[in-house]
């Protein structure tokens, strides 16, 4: 199921309405690993964004699990997937992911090169000098439980126009995103505690 590209002729609410559908989608979805990269790509198409990365969190540190890029992924040969190294890093101020993890709130960035100096974080530049691709904007958002237990980190990157040039995420974005990211958050809770609950029997049967 794939949400489709934003037009000046689908209302808020209509869009509103496609991200709860996808709901039943994704509670659909068994295996954690499957649900991640769908939660991702799924994200990415209700705001139009060209790339984006999905990070777990885990004893106060956020490791990621997948990285999606358009752009990039044009330049591979057709049914070859788009490589990404594991890494993982601290939750604190230092990066946008880490900082909206510790603050569990949205962070929306214009432009990660013209970061205010007011702002605690930094953009990472690493990884586009490595691949030569331009972020410009990034829109973040933590992965909440009900309870506000932190599960994880989705950020989404580079906004396109109707001209597939990168812009700024709108407040809009940002509630289409808000709206996304709790349906997202309550189906990976439940997947990884039937996972929990399943590694838990394994061990139980191999005790006996």
């Amino acid at each position: 199921m794939k949400i489709e590209e934003k037009s000046q002729n689908i209302s808020r609410e209509e869009i509103l309405a496609k991200i709860i559908k996808t709901e039943t989608f994704l509670h659909s979805i068994q295996d954690v690993d499957v649900l991640l990269e769908q939660i991702l790509a799924e994200a990415r198409s209700v705001v139009n964004a060209d790339a984006g990365s999905i990070y777990v969190a885990s004893k106060n540190r956020l490791a990621i699990q997948y990285a999606q890029n358009d752009t990039l992924q044009r330049r591979l040969p057709p049914g070859q997937k788009l490589p990404y190294g594991y890494f993982e890093f601290p939750i604190d101020n230092s990066t946008i992911a880490g900082c909206s993890a510790g603050m569990k709130k949205l962070i929306n960035v214009p432009d990660v090169y013209h970061i205010g100096p007011d702002k605690p974080y930094k953009f990472g530049k690493e990884t586009d000098m490595a691949t030569g691709y331009k972020t410009v904007s990034n829109l973040t958002i933590p992965l909440l439980t009900i309870s506000g237990m932190l599960l994880g980190v989705l950020q989404v990157l580079n906004a396109l126009d109707e001209n597939g040039k990168p812009h700024a995420f709108t407040s809009d974005d940002e509630i289409y995103l808000t709206h996304f990211a709790s349906n997202a958050s309550v189906a990976l809770e439940r997947t990884l505690l039937t996972r929990s609950m399943i590694m838990r029997m394994i061990k139980m049967a191999e005790l006996r």
